[in-house]
């Protein structure tokens, strides 16, 4: 049998972890190795613990699902963190992928979804779809030229280079992108461009769909 994946569950309402605890629990490749009530206290549940993978609430008293975030990333091998809100929070989704979430979900979602995302983080991918996301891409989708062929098989992108096609996929403008990444407007537009040219389209639509055909966002 193969190993379960290793979870830490940090959520401060305890109605709520009991039951996301109680959910996770049905998967035969999942275990829950801890279920801290907020970051404080998940900081030291993860060392005790080393688990695979932290599924963590984004608000939370004393330290967030953000902040949390930030704090592992000086472990030399942090867990890839999964974070879950209440609301379509679009502030909260571009710090959290700005921090280095690897999944960002409204809690609505059922288990079958949940437990897919689980998965997905800890095969080493991205789940930083929830709601307000789905609605850019129904838009994109409406708004997006018919007819253009993009390559079999794009170039990589840089880590840089995805980060700024995820935020642009929530929307926000290079100037937006600009100011929340700390960079100037213009590195940004180069950014744009050589996102473009990798994955041969001609335009931040067609980018957005190409990346969400691929699965990066």
């Amino acid at each position: 049998m193969n190993r379960k994946i290793r979870v830490v569950l940090v959520e401060d309402q305890t109605l709520v972890r009991e039951g996301l605890k109680g959910l996770l629990s049905l998967a035969e490749d999942v275990e829950v190795v801890a279920d801290p009530a907020d970051g404080l206290e998940a900081l030291q549940a993860i060392a005790r613990t080393q688990p695979d993978l932290v599924l963590s609430d984004v608000r939370m008293p004393r330290l967030d699902g953000i902040a949390l975030i930030r704090e592992l990333a000086g472990l030399p091998k942090p867990p890839p963190v999964l974070l879950l809100t209440t609301f379509d929070d679009q502030p909260a989704f571009d710090e959290a992928v700005h921090a280095g979430a690897r999944g960002f979900l409204l809690k609505d979602i059922g288990l079958d979804k949940l437990l897919q995302a689980v998965r997905e983080v800890h095969a080493g991918g991205r789940v930083l779809r929830p709601g307000l996301t789905l609605r850019v891409e129904k838009h994109l989708a409406e708004q997006a030229p018919r007819g253009f062929v993009p390559s079999d098989r794009p170039d990589p992108l840089s880590g840089k280079e995805l980060q700024i096609l995820r935020l642009v996929a929530t929307g926000r403008t290079n100037t937006q992108i600009a100011g929340l990444l700390g960079n100037s407007e213009g590195v940004v537009k180069n950014h744009c461009s050589a996102v473009f040219s990798k994955l041969g389209v001609r335009d931040r639509t067609q980018a957005v769909l190409r990346a969400i055909e691929l699965g990066w966002i």
